[in-house]
């Protein structure tokens, strides 16, 4: 069984392609799975912060992990595009869509460089307290 685009899109939170999907061959799919994965796997991670609250800067460095994982595969679907039959609006979609995560990473980093600034003068840190963990943005990544 063939896979195709919106497929892919649809298993990796990405916006479906518009109009008639285009197969990819299987040497371009296994590579896209591969960042796929990758970036799902902190995804995942990210989803178990509703179990166990991190620190911030636990929650600074997985979303930083989240922000390289998709710039990986940004890079991979521009120098791949035309070699593997990318549609433009796919590799676009998703290009807008990782902005959220660079939203997130910036507000949790700025919450932990904060905390770290509060410990470091001998204050209490300001917002929840040392193991409580930060409150993540809400939505899909």
């Amino acid at each position: 069984m063939k896979r195709i685009l919106p497929a892919i899109g649809l298993a990796f939170g990405l916006v479906a392609v518009a109009g008639p999907a285009s197969a990819l061959t299987p040497s371009c799919q296994a590579e896209l799975d591969k960042y796929g994965a990758a970036r799902l796997e902190v995804i995942n991670k990210i989803n178990s912060f509703q179990k166990k609250r991190p620190s911030a800067q636990q929650a600074c460095a997985v979303f930083g992990q989240l922000v390289k994982a998709e710039a990986d595969m940004i890079k991979w679907m521009d120098d791949n595009q035309q070699w593997c039959s990318l549609p433009e609006p796919f590799v676009e979609d998703f290009r807008k869509s990782t902005q959220q995560g660079v939203k997130a990473r910036g507000q949790v980093c700025t919450a932990a460089k904060r905390e770290a600034e509060a410990r470091a003068q001998g204050g209490a840190p300001r917002g929840p307290a040392p193991g409580s963990g930060v409150q993540l943005p809400k939505g899909a990544l």
